[in-house]
């Protein structure tokens, strides 16, 4: 079922419609854009929102493409491992 919320990031509100178990993931991720924001405000200095918010979006950016680089390889091996156990048989 599809619910209304409203999202902060930056002091921005963004009104979404999503479905109901989606909400807790956009709030955490919220939640993880802020993290950066500040920490990019008061590490780099940066008073400009957008630049920081360009910055949360190349960290989160990298890290995803970690993730999926990770998983990829970890398949690799799996399917490695299963045509070898099929050798075997």
């Amino acid at each position: 079922m599809s619910q209304k919320v409203n999202i902060r990031i930056a002091g921005r509100n963004y009104p979404l419609v999503v479905k109901s178990e989606e909400e807790e993931v956009l709030r955490i991720a919220a939640k993880k854009i802020e993290k950066y924001i500040i920490t990019f405000e008061k590490n780099y200095n940066i008073s400009e929102k957008q630049d920081a918010l360009a910055m949360a979006a190349l960290q989160l950016a990298s890290e995803l493409e970690n993730i999926l680089r990770e998983r990829s390889k970890e398949q690799n091996e799996i399917l490695l491992k299963i045509k070898k156990i099929n050798n075997l048989l």
